[in-house]
């Protein structure tokens, strides 16, 4: 029997795709647990640790539903959504530039392993907005039902059917 030789860019080959089909899910989890705690700490590095995890609630709420992104860091990325993820504003760098070396984003980081497990308890009754408790109700929450107040944020759960109709 011929034994077929193999190259060195075949073996590589190989090792690649095995790493992506059984390496891969350990760096897709990885990825979500990192932004999720990211964008975590820069909404709400200031608030409670109860503060903190419903701020991660509103993440695994959205990913659940077909309006949003449907994994963590898909939603704690999504334009326009977490201002501490904006362009333009001033947390943003804080954000990206923050090590575990800090309590908090070790905090942080904690709980978004426990959101990416399903592991973590929702604090906010199912709310996929929130906002500060400084600003005003914005318009786009008219219809919203408040759920939960928790630390400087307010929460709110919608009715689907309503919102549904606006897009």
């Amino acid at each position: 029997m011929r034994r077929i030789p193999f190259t060195n860019k075949f073996k590589f080959a190989i090792v690649f795709a095995l790493l992506l089909i059984f390496g891969g899910s350990t760096l897709y989890r990885a990825h979500n647990v990192e932004w999720a705690a990211r964008v975590t700490w820069g909404e709400a590095r200031g608030e409670t640790d109860d503060g903190m995890q419903a701020v991660l609630n509103v993440m695994v709420n959205r990913s659940k539903s077909p309006r949003f992104p449907q994994t963590l860091s898909g939603v704690a990325k999504q334009k326009l959504q977490f201002s501490a993820y904006n362009v333009f504003d001033a947390n943003r760098n804080k954000l990206i530039d923050v090590k575990d070396t800090d309590t908090r984003y070790r905090k942080a980081l904690a709980l978004a392993k426990r959101a990416q497990a399903g592991t973590l308890p929702d604090l906010t009754g199912g709310a996929i907005f929130y906002h500060s408790k400084e600003i005003a109700r914005p318009s786009y929450l008219s219809h919203a039902t408040v759920s939960a107040v928790i630390g400087n944020h307010i929460f709110y759960t919608t009715n689907d059917s309503y919102y549904a109709q606006l897009q």
